[in-house]
């Protein structure tokens, strides 16, 4: 999910509001990253959705209508930190601790991110928050680079009303009780 001025594979160069494992700085500056997930569904859930109320909701038009979401397909293996399953148990924490959390914790949140950047890790993996059937990422700009990423021609495209997109995002809004709001 990205800005359509913007490239799917290019990262972040530290600009924004905090997230849950971005920003952080190492060396001499802040660490790019981007953000990605297995399926679309779970871009849109960690994304257009992330502060929807799970029990549904209203997404305004602004929220979505200048979004677009690109597949990306790697160009080889990375690194990653695993923030679940038996990674979070090995580090003794649960999945509320760090990744089913809020905006108000994301200055403790982030010192995973770093952590995992200390230890080498070129990103993390996680099961989201807001779609437990995949995996959502983080890569650090540092360690992984646009061209290791390769923007491919499957995906959706903008959620412009009236496109491809649009109609794809309403079905699935439909699913998970969030109304699109059209003005």
């Amino acid at each position: 999910m990205h800005d359509p001025r913007r490239e799917g594979n290019a990262f972040n160069p530290g600009m924004g509001s905090p997230t849950r494992f971005a920003h952080f700085y190492a060396g001499a500056g802040v660490v790019s990253s981007l953000y990605a997930a297995a399926t679309t569904e779970a871009a849109i859930c960690e994304s257009l959705l992330h502060d929807t109320p799970l029990t549904g909701g209203i997404l305004p038009i602004a929220g979505y209508a200048t979004r677009t979401i690109t597949a990306l397909r790697l160009k080889r293996e990375l690194s990653l930190a695993m923030l679940m399953g038996p990674g979070l148990r090995r580090l003794g924490v649960e999945t509320q601790d760090i990744i089913a959390t809020n905006g108000d914790v994301y200055d403790k949140t982030v010192l995973w991110a770093q952590a995992a950047h200390t230890a080498g890790f070129e990103g993390i993996a996680w099961m989201s928050a807001r779609d437990n059937t995949a995996e959502a990422y983080i890569f650090f700009g540092d360690r992984v680079k646009e061209s290791d990423l390769t923007v491919t021609d499957e995906g959706l495209g903008t959620f412009a009303p009236g496109s491809h997109g649009f109609t794809w995002l309403e079905a699935y809004c439909s699913l998970v009780n969030v109304e699109l709001l059209l003005a």
